[in-house]
């Protein structure tokens, strides 16, 4: 079977990192290029991280583009507070990088990777979407051949350190969030939800996966921030994995348990919701004929829940390789 070849857009923060090592380890992707997007932390420091997780991959190196350094419209916040001050649990005795970052605008190397491609080359979104909105600004004809987005980002209403009902992704830049799924090219959205429940790793899981080996260490440290928030709020030390888990969705769709098809948009203008993900179901309910509500076709698939065991199983998998 031939690879899948992908640019994987990421604000590197420590789940990003997690992500990055899967891609790298998965023998069925070929990731083309990395571009580096502000937004879990700033810039600068999301490209460094990007290049101190290859390198602890231990595989292949790709280039890195560095991006967007804030959104498109609002000002860009971001989430130390899960990530860290670097954005990689701040441990000191992690390695750094002696890769260096590639020349040109992330906006426009995917503009020419795409249009130099033969329409395979798919992309993995797992942070802010500024630089894949800044590409469809520019050429909306080039980014048509992309033949599919997968983006971690979107949720039902809840609440998060941030706003009670948008999640983080979508939030940090909302206009871009909605240029994308009213772009034309098919969405997959992996949720906050779909991170949760048995999909989160136990401390005990955790101390399991540090002691394999170097890189097993690595992903776990680098998230210490995140699980030591957690057993300060909620008393028990966990870790749930956002970008990790959609990029299994990505390279594993049978690990999908549970879906829909929606219409999807953006809230852009709500004081309280703003940056909420509205999903209109495909679906026709009795109240259409009554309301003559007009359905849109849908723009994308929804990914609510996965197998939480399917997935740890295989992140363990892509360690040990």
């Amino acid at each position: 079977m031939d690879k899948r070849k992908i640019i994987i857009d990421t604000d590197t923060g420590s789940d990003d990192a997690v992500a990055i090592i899967m891609a790298l380890r998965e023998p069925d992707v070929e990731v083309v290029a990395f571009t580096t997007v502000s937004g879990n932390v700033e810039l600068d420091k999301a490209t460094v991280n990007c290049l101190q997780s290859i390198e602890y991959a231990g595989t292949y190196a790709p280039p890195v583009y560095a991006g967007c350094a804030k959104p498109l419209v609002c000002e860009l916040e971001t989430a130390d507070q899960v990530h860290g001050m670097d954005g990689m649990g701040d441990c000191p005795w992690l390695r750094k990088p002696a890769m260096k970052v590639s020349p040109g605008h992330a906006v426009d190397r995917i503009l020419e990777i795409i249009d130099e491609g033969d329409g395979d080359i798919e992309i993995l979104a797992i942070g802010p979407l500024t630089n894949i909105a800044s590409a469809i600004i520019q050429r909306r004809d080039i980014m048509r051949k992309v033949p599919h987005i997968t983006v971690m980002g979107g949720a039902h209403p809840h609440s998060n350190p941030h706003t009670v009902c948008a999640e983080f992704n979508v939030m940090c830049d909302p206009e871009a969030a909605d240029i994308v799924l009213d772009s034309g090219i098919p969405v997959t959205m992996v949720t906050l939800e779909a991170c949760f429940g048995d999909m989160k790793f136990t401390g005990e899981e955790l101390d399991g996966i540090k002691s394999i080996n170097e890189l097993g260490a690595f992903c776990v440290d680098c998230n210490r921030t995140l699980t030591d928030m957690n057993e300060k709020v909620f008393g028990r030390r966990e870790l749930d994995l956002p970008d990790p888990a959609a990029f299994a969705a990505f390279i594993r769709p049978e690990l999908i348990k549970t879906s829909f098809r929606a219409y999807t948009r953006v809230e852009l203008k709500g004081k309280y919701t703003r940056g909420a993900t509205i999903f209109f179901h495909e679906e026709p309910d009795e109240f259409d004929d009554m309301f003559r509500f007009k359905r849109h076709p849908a723009n994308s698939t929804v990914v609510t829940a996965i197998d939480g065991k399917g997935f740890k199983d295989y992140l363990i998998e892509l360690i040990r390789k």
